[in-house]
């Protein structure tokens, strides 16, 4: 480029000076000029091979790109399968909810149902025993004075108390005192009124020796007991198998017997009407096999 230059300004020099004073004018001149020329030169090269790696970049970038959005579709495909399945899912899972619900519902009224059942049985099982307990109290206000006789209530049985003298001559086991059917009868209608009762008849005591020799206070109830156990079964006609004679002698007194007056309420006779147990439980087992089913 630098003959060039030279061939030029020679030619346009001619005319003017001599050659040899103009390369000497312009020749500081032109080497500045061609060393802008040659700086230029490497600079739009760089420029060149810069724009070259851009372009490599960029078309990386374009490539990464492409992919990411590759992914991106893929991703909402994705997406979109298990929004699908979530629905699929979820609607399944509120039918089984639903029925799940349905099912508790039919079980809380079987439950319900079950309750009532049992409560009704219980309620008759201790209606029964409450209704011979106030039949035996109104029946007996009218007929003996209020010393004489008591009527109780403990879980499962209803106790009548008659004093001795009611019962029993004064100091017998064998012989009845006049009035005893009073009581006597009373006791076989309330067992005849209900079929499911039975009844324990118990012998007691005070703390004294009793009249009768060569017997202790346990025996001594028990023969007054079983005295009145035979009664009501061949007088009454009450099925033995309905009757237990038991004692407890001195050992189960109602009052102290520090005084007389409390040893002579605990020389008495308990008439223990008890339902049978065994009925009820039948009736509960029943309602439990039909709740498991």
């Amino acid at each position: 480029m630098r003959p060039l230059l030279y061939g030029l300004l020679a030619l346009f020099l001619s005319s003017c000076i001599s050659p040899k004073k103009a390369a000497e004018r312009y020749e500081p001149r032109i080497d500045s000029l061609a060393t802008l020329v040659e700086v230029r030169n490497d600079t739009i090269q760089r420029l060149s091979l810069a724009l070259e790696r851009s372009r490599g970049g960029n078309d990386m970038l374009l490539e990464t790109q492409n992919r990411l959005q590759d992914r991106l579709l893929a991703q909402d495909d994705e997406i979109e399968r298990l929004q699908r399945s979530l629905s699929s899912t979820s609607s399944d899972m509120s039918g089984q909810i639903e029925d799940l619900r349905q099912r508790l519902l039919g079980r809380q009224r079987t439950l319900d149902s079950l309750i009532n059942a049992q409560a009704l049985a219980v309620g008759q099982y201790a209606d029964g025993l409450r209704r011979a307990a106030n039949r035996l109290s109104d029946s007996l206000e009218t007929k003996l004075p209020p010393t004489d006789f008591e009527v109780s209530e403990a879980p499962g049985e209803v106790i009548l108390s008659i004093q001795e003298m009611v019962l029993f001559r004064p100091r017998s086991v064998g012989y009845l005192a006049n009035g005893n059917e009073v009581v006597l009868k009373l006791v076989t209608e309330t067992l005849q009124q209900n079929p499911l009762l039975k009844l324990r008849i118990v012998g007691h005591t005070d703390n004294q020796p009793n009249p009768l020799r060569g017997t202790d206070n346990w025996k001594y109830g028990a023969l007054r007991a079983t005295k009145l156990a035979d009664e009501l079964a061949t007088t009454y006609y009450v099925s033995p198998n309905r009757i237990v004679a038991a004692s407890q002698g001195e050992y189960g007194p109602s009052r102290s017997n520090a005084t007389e007056e409390g040893r002579t309420r605990n020389r008495r006779i308990d008439f223990v009407f008890t339902s049978n147990v065994g009925n009820l439980l039948r009736e509960l087992e029943k309602l439990t096999q039909i709740g498991e089913q």
